[in-house]
């Protein structure tokens, strides 16, 4: 197959071994050093607006906007580079939570999801996403928040989808007297999800932690066995762990060299396999086969 070129003139590869690759970079720059065509899923979670994670002053990190139109606008130049590494028949899996302010929701996940259509991306799902044991709210005149969104997003109407490897588990088979009567197949899942916060799984990581739950059924339905799967802001890296636990590729980019590094632990606890020794910026292409990280 064809190869896919990763420049590392901005970019720091912090990780790399032949399933996963770690990059160290603000996700627009980094984006701009994949070709055309070489994803096949994105998974991820930006930061919150409003809700900087601890990468420093220098760096001007998507969520620490002044408004949320210019919110809305880093996320869709985001979107609009994974529109042009994601294959035509790839997946862009966006988990948003809403912000309120002077008692007023904001409609943030929305709001992305119009920009990312305007670039081009279709709207396939809006999943719930369920937190049971959700964070008290304190607020007396309004309804506690127990749920984020999850949009899933296609670039056309023929992009792969592996119902098949999403389908709850079949009912038991209905006994008569000459024999089974009736074997139910597995049903489709809805697009209401209850999965549980797993911060306290990792008590010596800072940041949040994506539940592997919320990532895999994602992975499943919409990235091939050997494909690989992309998260602009991996962060503690269950993206890229649930991949790579699934028999896929894995990508990860963060701003920030602590996330990476509890990542690159995670994968090593996950693999075994030694990281490559790349700590510094690179200022020359390492070729990558498409669907097969080298």
């Amino acid at each position: 197959m064809g190869l896919t070129v990763i420049t590392f003139d901005v970019v720091s590869s912090v990780f790399a071994n032949r399933d996963c690759r770690l990059l160290l970079g603000d996700a627009r720059g980094v984006l701009r050093t994949l070709v055309d065509d070489c994803v096949d899923c994105t998974v991820t979670s930006p930061p919150y607006y409003s809700g900087r994670r601890h990468v420093g002053d220098t760096i001007h990190e998507i969520g620490s906007e002044k408004t949320l139109e210019e919110y809305v606008d880093a996320l869709a130049s985001v979107g609009r580079e994974l529109y042009r590494v994601t294959r035509p028949t790839g997946s862009y899996w966006l988990n948003l939570d809403d912000k309120c302010e002077r008692k007023e929701w904001l409609g943030i996940p929305w709001r992305v999801a119009f920009a990312m259509r305007e670039i081009g991306w279709k709207i396939r799902s809006e999943v719930i996403w369920h937190k049971p044991d959700h964070v008290p709210n304190a607020a007396k005149d309004r309804l506690t928040p127990a749920h984020e969104l999850l949009f899933h997003f296609v670039k056309s109407k023929d992009a792969y989808y592996d119902m098949d490897a999403i389908r709850k588990p079949p009912s038991p088979p209905i006994w008569g007297t000459n024999g089974v009567v009736k074997a139910p197949g597995g049903s489709v899942p809805t697009d209401v999800w209850t999965i549980q916060m797993e911060d306290s799984n990792f008590p010596e990581n800072p940041y949040a932690v994506f539940p592997e739950a919320l990532v895999e059924l994602p992975i499943r339905a919409t990235c091939p066995r050997g494909g690989t799967v992309l998260d602009p802001f991996v962060g503690s890296g269950t993206t890229a762990v649930v991949a790579l636990r699934l028999g896929r590729k894995a990508v990860g980019i963060d701003a920030s060299a602590d996330c990476l590094a509890f990542t690159k632990k995670r994968i090593l606890e996950f693999s075994g396999q030694p990281a490559t020794p790349r700590q510094a910026p690179f200022n020359r292409a390492v070729k990558v086969s498409h669907g097969r990280m080298r």
